[in-house]
């Protein structure tokens, strides 16, 4: 009997290693004991790691104040909305990657269920994947509505699947530093990432403007041209896009909420179908919408958007922040 103990102990052996290097190093952050939600090993879903930190963070801040998108959002950081906001707001980027309405709804939904205040709302809409349908995936399992274990496990067998992880996470867990065999190394710094608001600013403008040349040497063929004469999305508010503005719409009008919704400045220039501007502005109203998509004095130049062409500058995000707060109330 003890020799089959020892031997059934050698064969599950490698895998209790693995278990031990997977809860030391913690690459998805989802231990207890993880006091920072940044992105260092890898890049995770912007929305996990962004509930994540709401809800170990709400307690003592007590955030009152939520910007909701994508990654386009990140443009517009916490930091600068708080210079539009009324005193001792408390503001929270609560972007996702590729966030859709009905994850912009859900994480509303959570924070109101928690019985916390949303005073302030900023939304940023774009035309490739707020509008998108389908299954809500990588996010916090509060927001995905996912069995609890379901979550946790997942990541187990992710991480076991991945070999260059596993020694990418116990290597940098013990020595924190970068070596060339780390695929997809991010290695945020505190200059990257704010562990209270959450505004990521990995692209920032000081880095940009420190180097301008060298941050677009390598990448200005990404930039496409664009057709001169004004190009239109086709519709693509449906009838479950529809159900969850009106369901954001509800909180708001719950909350008494001041709301802005802008319509992201996209370097594709094409404009918001005419179809879908008249469903935002019936749930929301006209007065509260700011189209920046198209073509417009953002738009054409393609110094406003960082290396990627996918993004658009944090000064663009300010010079927004800018025209929608000067507008009289």
């Amino acid at each position: 009997m003890k020799q089959l103990l020892i031997k059934i102990l050698l064969f599950c052996l490698p895998l209790i290693l693995v278990t031990i290097g997977y809860i030391i190093s913690d690459p998805y952050q989802d231990m207890p004991f993880h006091q920072l939600h940044a992105f260092d090993i890898q890049m995770l879903s912007r929305g996990d790691i962004s509930t994540k930190l709401y809800l170990r963070n709400e307690p003592k801040y007590h955030y009152d104040s939520f910007i909701f998108g994508s990654s386009r959002a990140t443009a517009h950081t916490a930091r600068d909305w708080s210079k539009y906001l009324p005193k001792n707001s408390v503001p929270f980027s609560y972007g996702a990657w590729d966030e859709c309405v009905e994850g912009m709804y859900r994480k509303m939904n959570m924070i109101d269920s928690l019985k916390d205040h949303i005073n302030n709302a900023f939304f940023v809409f774009d035309l490739d994947y707020s509008f998108t349908s389908g299954k809500i995936t990588g996010d916090y399992y509060v927001i995905t509505r996912a069995p609890k274990w379901n979550y946790y496990i997942d990541h187990y067998i992710n991480y076991l699947h991945d070999p260059n992880m596993m020694l990418t996470s116990i290597d940098y867990k013990i020595f924190h530093k970068q070596r060339p065999y780390m695929d997809g190394f991010v290695g945020m710094t505190a200059n990257d990432w704010d562990p209270v608001n959450n505004d990521f600013e990995v692209n920032s403008e000081s880095k940009i403007k420190a180097d301008s040349v060298g941050y677009y040497k390598n990448t200005l063929g990404k930039f496409y041209d664009r057709p001169v004469v004004q190009q239109f999305s086709s519709p693509q508010i449906k009838s479950a896009q529809l159900a969850s503005l009106q369901h954001i719409m509800a909180l708001l009008q719950k909350h008494q909420t001041r709301y802005k919704i802008v319509i992201a400045p996209l370097y594709n220039q094409l404009k918001l179908n005419p179809a879908d501007r008249a469903t935002l502005d019936a749930v929301f109203g006209q007065e509260n919408i700011y189209d920046y998509s198209g073509i417009n004095a953002i738009t054409p130049n393609k110094f406003n958007y960082d290396f990627d062409v996918m993004h658009y500058r944090k000064k663009v995000g300010n010079f927004i922040f800018k025209k929608v707060y000067s507008r009289r109330e």
